[in-house]
């Protein structure tokens, strides 16, 4: 990947229909959704080691939950999990369906 804007094409290519249904709203600036979620910026994401100081290769964070928590997802092995960024710690997630049903519903603030 030669620049930043490439390694965020290369996102787009992966075939994970929810994920692409997250990265399809990922836009210039984060946006604010639900009660306390923050749906990561594109330079955010791209950038995700720097500007949140996370040590760990192939996972594209996507949104900022609250307290160090962050919805990832694993590229290598094609899943999500909330990872807790002060330890790198990861847990599974019951559904990512409530995150897409937030932002596919324009509850965004």
């Amino acid at each position: 990947m030669n620049n930043n804007t490439d390694m965020f094409d290369e996102f787009l290519k992966i075939d994970n229909k929810d994920l692409q249904k997250i990265l399809c709203f990922v836009k210039e600036e984060p946006i604010f959704f639900g009660f306390d979620k923050r749906l990561l910026s594109k330079p955010e994401i791209i950038n995700y080691k720097n500007e949140f100081n996370i040590n760990k290769d192939d996972i594209i964070p996507l949104v900022d939950l609250y307290d160090n928590e962050f919805l990832i997802y694993d590229i290598k092995i094609n899943r999500f999990f909330i990872m807790d960024i002060s330890d790198n710690f990861c847990r599974d997630i019951e559904s990512i369906e409530n995150y897409i049903n937030l932002l596919s519903d324009k509850e965004i603030k």
